[in-house]
């Protein structure tokens, strides 16, 4: 049935529409939502327990490293982020700070820490106690 005075559709085709948007919507800004199997980018928040400063490697790259040792910030966010470091340790992750700069990182689980890892990263930040920062982890898309 349509509006007579506007032509317009009835407000059920506007609801679908809007709701095929939303859904759109949230896999492209958090595909995490729809889990690992969808690839993409899981997108999470970290505390970090313990940072440290730039140190110089002698006989590495010219730039000092800097590493932090974090895990989950939201407790439901604690299996994911243990999966992850389970089955993706070692991998280049990107990690935003408070001002929502994006750095590089490589993130290695720490074996003997349940759901802890340890991101090494080589920009010029310093990341302290209890500071939270934003994970990008990339996760694979699974085959049916």
């Amino acid at each position: 049935m349509t509006n007579r005075a506007s032509g317009e559709q009835p407000a059920a085709n506007s609801l679908w529409l809007l709701t095929g948007l939303v859904i759109l919507g949230l896999a492209g800004w958090c595909p995490g939502l729809l889990g690992p199997a969808w690839g993409g980018t899981l997108m999470m928040e970290a505390e970090v327990l313990e940072g440290s400063g730039a140190m110089a490697m002698p006989g590495a790259a010219p730039d000092p490293i800097r590493y932090a040792i974090v895990h989950h910030h939201r407790a439901q966010d604690q299996a994911r982020l243990s999966t992850w470091l389970r089955t993706r340790s070692g991998s280049l992750v990107t990690f935003f700070t408070k001002d929502g700069v994006s750095h590089q990182a490589v993130l290695k689980r720490l074996k003997h820490c349940f759901g802890r890892g340890l991101l090494v990263y080589s920009d010029p930040v310093d990341l302290t106690e209890k500071d939270i920062v934003r994970l990008g982890l990339l996760v694979e898309e699974t085959k049916p």
